[in-house]
């Protein structure tokens, strides 16, 4: 089959490549997109797919403004493509996704679940313990369209987001070949998404990365494990802010404290801190301007005391 790939992100990388390797299905075309300022100098930089492809010199490498133009149109029918294959992208108006035979999305969730864009960190803030990818055929309503495919994984219990980031785009690549091959045999089945399922998985904002220490351990814990490496969570102490890669639970029931007080310092892992229910110890952290390090490291840094406070923001 002959295939264009629109993506963005490198979520979409092994895909990508995963189809310019086949023997039988054909690249011949990827959509992007543009070029932005990136880094302190903040000069000109191309998506991760792009720069995945200039050192081959792959054409045609498209970097549209406005997906709705006439011109990309025409450009992506002379591409005579049998599928489109979206990873990561933007939401295709119906004039593109209608060109080809196929027109299929992968998603980083077992849909209806997490439809959004923030699938992954989303599912391990709620405490899920199994996800997965999802190709599907594109429609007008973002993320609803009949399922052909599906491919589900455990999450592990101190999986970050980055760690099941890379995993599911190795997943999602294998699921993105095989549903191309079924496609291509005319044995691909659709089957339509029930609604009474669905889930949302909205962007991550400012407030999702703060740390509210009113909430339960457990809560907290796996907010700091779907934000890490990237963004990380974060949280005020002392004058300042701080990110938090890891905590861990602490089951010591003798130590009390008000939400966000450091009640303990545990030497060997870090500052033992109380929450609504429970405690944690912060096992990664980075204070503002220095390198990421372990609580035991921040410790013997910054000599927190019990009863010094981790917290959110101040409300104005």
């Amino acid at each position: 089959m002959n295939v264009v790939f629109f993506g963005t992100a490198d979520f979409g990388l092994p895909t990508l490549e995963a189809i310019r390797s086949h023997p039988r299905h054909r690249l011949v075309g990827v959509v992007t997109g543009t070029d932005k300022p990136r880094g302190r100098g903040l000069s000109l930089s191309p998506t991760p797919i792009a720069a995945a492809l200039e050192a081959s010199g792959f054409q045609p490498v498209l970097k549209p403004e406005r997906l709705n133009d006439a011109d990309l149109v025409a450009r992506l029918q002379s591409l005579d493509a049998d599928a489109f294959v979206v990873v990561a992208f933007r939401i295709l108006p119906e004039s593109v996704y209608t060109l080809p035979r196929f027109a299929f999305n992968l998603h980083a969730s077992l849909l209806p679940a997490y439809r959004g864009a923030a699938p992954i960190q989303r599912a391990i803030m709620a405490g899920e313990t199994r996800t997965g990818v999802t190709t599907f055929l594109l429609k007008k309503t973002v993320d609803t369209g009949d399922i052909i495919g599906q491919r589900e994984t455990q999450i592990g219990s101190d999986e970050t987001g980055g760690v099941l980031y890379e995993r599911l785009s190795g997943l999602g690549a294998e699921l993105v070949i095989e549903t191309l091959d079924q496609l291509e045999s005319g044995h691909a089945e659709s089957i339509p998404q029930d609604p009474r399922l669905a889930s949302p998985a909205p962007k991550i904002t400012d407030a999702d990365l703060w740390l509210e220490f009113g909430c339960p351990a457990h809560d907290l814990i796996n907010q700091v494990r779907a934000l890490a490496p990237r963004p990380g969570a974060s949280a005020r102490f002392r004058d300042g802010s701080v990110k938090i890669f890891a905590l861990a639970p602490v089951n010591s029931p003798s130590l009390q404290g008000p939400s966000g007080a450091v009640v303990a310092l545990d030497h060997q892992r870090g500052p033992v801190v109380a929450t609504g229910q429970g405690l944690v110890s912060i096992t990664q952290i980075q204070p503002a301007g220095k390198k990421t390090q372990s609580g035991a490291e921040f410790i013997r840094g910054y000599h927190p005391e019990p009863g010094e406070l981790f917290g959110a923001p101040t409300k104005a």
